[in-house]
């Protein structure tokens, strides 16, 4: 294995911890945060610590756009940038009763300064992963298939690999959110198992996680883990912070290490003041109601800083959809998501207002 080699997962998990770590919504966010990852193969226990910048824009279709820098912060440390663009594209009038279609794609570019030899590197990772989704209430069941890729230029000699993935995974709560991950990666030596599972308990505006999983081949049988926690501070900023064990990934084959990450995150651009009337609710099961008449032809989700703008299935119920969530005291935006992906609020919701960006949310005080 090389440095070099090493690296490349030095920046592929500051990225992923960077996109994971922050309660994220629609438009730009900027993070600042420190980190320490291992990038040396020969030792588990010597590390490389960076002052990290990320700057990302989220689009209303579950799509990013990011570019980071990473400052070295110790003799050792190496000096990075990453730009990337990726989301989850929903095939259009693929989801139907629960149902849907779609594809995770990302793509990644870097380039690095290895303070050691004094040598640049760069590449790049691919990943392109359809999936079937089945959604029902607070819970959902998917399987998933597709291809992950790399390529790395350093030192003169350019490696290229790649690995193809299938699994499945399920998840269910709001409040205390479950979800299990099964997958196996197939690479030119063997097939790799994996089982792992995520449990969080959120309670506005603290969230709080864990992560645990282990590989299950013959010559790949170590442990994962990772604790984090995320608490926002009022409407705009978010603190998170971190700490991980991982194990090589048969795509990289990096080094075991142990890894952890202190951040904040600002959301940027105008937000405007909410219109009145706003929607009222006290504290516990707040129930949202939506009238079918007001939203487009097939199933509806909700999303907003009560679950870290990610989807969930709303309830036809009658002539309403209808969603019910355990939230705690405090300002919370959200918005409307149709069977074809578009994000609306419906001039008749309480709360609806301009977002600054060309469409709209809607605010709901809990008292």
């Amino acid at each position: 294995m090389t440095r070099g080699t090493s690296t490349v997962a030095l920046v592929v998990s500051l990225v992923v911890l960077s996109h994971t770590s922050a309660a994220l919504a629609q438009g730009w966010s900027a993070d600042v945060s420190a980190g320490r990852l291992v990038d040396d193969p020969l030792s588990a226990n010597l590390g490389t610590n960076n002052l990290i910048g990320l700057l990302r824009y989220d689009t209303r279709r579950e799509g990013w756009v990011y570019g980071a820098v990473a400052a070295p912060w110790g003799q050792s440390a190496t000096l990075w940038g990453t730009v990337g663009a990726g989301g989850r594209v929903m095939l259009s009038g693929s989801q139907v009763n629960g149902a849907g279609f779609g594809v995770d794609v990302g793509a990644h570019g870097f380039s690095f300064r290895d303070r050691v030899f004094d040598r640049v590197g760069t590449g790049g990772t691919l990943e392109a992963i359809p999936f079937t989704r089945f959604s029902a209430g607070s819970g959902f069941v998917e399987g998933r298939a597709g291809w992950r890729g790399q390529t790395l230029a350093f030192e003169g000699v350019r490696e290229n690999r790649g690995v193809f993935e299938t699994g499945a995974r399920s998840g269910y709560g709001a409040r205390v959110y479950v979800e299990g991950d099964a997958r196996w990666v197939h690479a030119s030596e063997g097939t790799y198992p994996f089982v792992g599972a995520t449990l969080a308990y959120q309670v506005a505006p603290v969230q709080v996680w864990g992560q645990f999983g282990k590989w299950l081949a013959t010559d790949l049988s170590e442990r994962v883990w990772a604790l984090g926690s995320n608490v926002g501070v009022g409407a705009r900023t978010s603190v998170w912070a971190s700490v991980r064990q991982e194990a090589p990934d048969p795509l990289y084959w990096n080094s075991s290490r142990r890894s952890w990450s202190l951040g904040l995150t600002q959301r940027l651009g105008r937000i405007p003041a909410p219109l009145v009337p706003v929607a009222l609710s006290e504290a516990g099961t707040v129930v949202v109601r939506l009238r079918v008449t007001d939203a487009p032809p097939g199933a509806v989700s909700i999303a907003g800083d009560f679950n870290n703008w990610q989807p969930a299935s709303m309830q036809l119920e009658g002539g309403e959809w209808i969603v019910r969530l355990p939230l705690g005291p405090g300002v919370y935006n959200y918005t409307f998501r149709s069977a074809t992906g578009d994000w609306f609020v419906p001039p008749s919701t309480a709360g609806r207002r301009d977002d600054g960006m060309g469409g709209y949310v809607a605010v709901l005080v809990v008292n």
